[in-house]
């Protein structure tokens, strides 16, 4: 490839679109089947429903109408602006004009077709939930585990059949940017939350979770091996994920080694040990709280602002340099709008949600 490897390594950093849906996966279902499995009372579905709307869309419209202001992205304001605030745009739902018929770059969004599968998936999760609860008490509940594992890996089957397709059909399209489309890495998430939930169940820390703790940098490790390896030799330069705009064998191979990676990481994050090791002792660094915290605004934020940059001519400030200059001044700039986006609109609609579901009383399973 004619590409420098670094700039390959780069290109492919959508991979945090599947550490988002793992994570998803994992902390949104922990709960409610450790609920099911244990007696624990259960959240509401209105106060589900409410704290996943006001942690998602009210940020996502500020950055879409700010976008749709600097640097000008096309769609919010148009006729069709019912598409793009309703998250809508990666679904044959609209004739796409204008610019966004010619440049999908500069049309509301573009990394917003994430969002959409997540919303779609923070709706249908607790009808999984319930329908789950209900073959688990028709077959056993003792038998919880492998019935879990079981779907999750037909999940992730039709998954993969789905991404292997061409997206051509409007049925295609909505499956392919559909939870189902995306399950392998949801099912991924899921069933750390699985192997969680069981080990929490054993009266003694297993032997499994005592390896995955005592060897945490070595999972991290294969990661890194395993994006790095995808990055540089399988794949061409570019993003990947968003679409198969690269040959399919390679978006394809993008889609698996891009739900390993995740997982690998998640894995000594998840049963490692709580008072040491150098996973847990990074992952508790103070920097990457707060990165965490604002990571939300970051993910929002950074496509805009990286556009905008470009029209004022950033990248060509330091001809020699083009790509580490515009990259760096896309961090900062981000960084700056992420954490006001946190802690002026975020963290308060957060906390108002969540003060409202406090006053209301758990539901008993």
């Amino acid at each position: 490839m004619d590409s420098p490897w670094y700039k390959q390594l780069f290109a492919q950093l959508d991979i945090g679109v599947p550490f988002f849906f793992l994570l998803s996966g994992f902390l949104l279902y922990r709960p409610m089947l450790a609920a099911r499995v244990s007696g624990l009372p259960k959240q509401k579905r209105s106060a589900y429903t409410r704290n996943r709307f006001f942690r998602i869309m009210p940020a996502y419209w500020v950055v879409l109408t700010v976008a749709a202001i600097v640097p000008g992205f096309y769609g919010a304001f148009t006729g069709h602006w019912w598409v793009y605030y309703g998250l809508l745009q990666s679904f044959p739902v609209y004739t796409p004009e204008g610019l966004c018929a010619v440049n999908p770059f500069r049309c509301g969004f573009p990394p917003a077709w994430s969002l959409s599968v997540e919303i779609l998936f923070y709706i249908s999760l607790p009808f999984f939930a319930a329908g789950m609860a209900k073959l688990t008490s028709l077959i056993g509940k003792r038998h919880w585990i492998p019935i879990e594992l079981t779907v999750l890996a037909a999940i992730s089957a039709v998954s993969l059949y789905l991404q292997s397709s061409l997206a051509i059909t409007d049925l295609e399209r909505w499956l392919f940017f559909s939870p189902l489309g995306r399950g392998y890495w949801f099912a991924l998430g899921m069933g750390l939350a699985v192997a969680s939930v069981w080990a929490w169940q054993q009266p003694r820390e297993p032997k499994v979770v005592r390896f995955i703790a005592a060897h945490s940098g070595l999972w991290w490790l294969i990661g890194i091996a395993i994006y790095a390896f995808t990055a540089i030799v399988i794949l061409d330069p570019g993003p990947s994920l968003a679409a198969p705009i690269i040959p399919q064998k390679q978006y394809l191979a993008s889609v698996i080694a891009f739900g390993i990676v995740p997982f690998l990481v998640l894995l000594p994050a998840i049963f490692g040990s709580e008072q040491d090791g150098f996973v847990r002792r990074t992952l508790r660094h103070p920097t990457l709280v707060w990165l965490g915290l604002i990571s939300y605004g970051i993910f929002l934020w950074h496509f805009p602002v990286m556009m905008a940059l470009i029209d004022i001519g950033v990248d060509d400030w330091v001809p020699w340099a083009r790509y580490p200059t515009l990259a760096i001044c896309t961090f900062l700039v981000t960084i700056c709008f992420a954490a006001a986006s946190f802690y002026l609109l975020e963290r308060p609609l957060m906390r108002w949600s969540r003060g409202r579901a406090q006053s209301e009383p758990p539901k008993n399973v």
